[in-house]
């Protein structure tokens, strides 16, 4: 299920990968990878009312890793929530300076707000 999910996902696929990232989770209760998924899936979809849920049980089977408040930093920005995505992507970058995808979601905010006083 798993393996399918990134693959529906990758595809933009986000309700069927969304599906499959759930029994992706049902089936292996403790796997990151499998909420990450599910997460970025709901997100992708507007869902965010379920991305919250999937997020909380992320942090309770990881606590704060780069990953997850990188994650729930694009959450927000998705959302267009820009303030509360930079702290968490600030939190990420705390905690895992050379990460390459966090620098690049901060530059995306910067870029945005560049282009927002355009």
């Amino acid at each position: 299920a798993l393996r399918e999910a990134k693959g529906q996902f990758r595809n933009n696929n986000f309700g069927t990968s969304a599906a499959l990232y759930k029994r992706a989770v049902e089936l292996t209760p403790n796997s990151a990878e499998a909420y990450v998924g599910l997460g970025a899936s709901y997100d992708r979809l507007g869902r965010f009312d379920l991305s919250d849920r999937v997020y909380a049980a992320l942090y309770d089977i990881t606590g704060g890793t780069a990953q997850y408040y990188n994650n729930v930093g694009y959450s927000y920005m998705l959302r267009g929530s820009l303030s509360q995505a930079l702290t968490s992507f600030r939190r990420a970058q705390a905690l895992d300076p050379d990460n390459l995808v966090v620098a690049n979601n901060i530059q995306i905010l910067a870029n945005a707000a560049t282009a927002a006083r355009a």
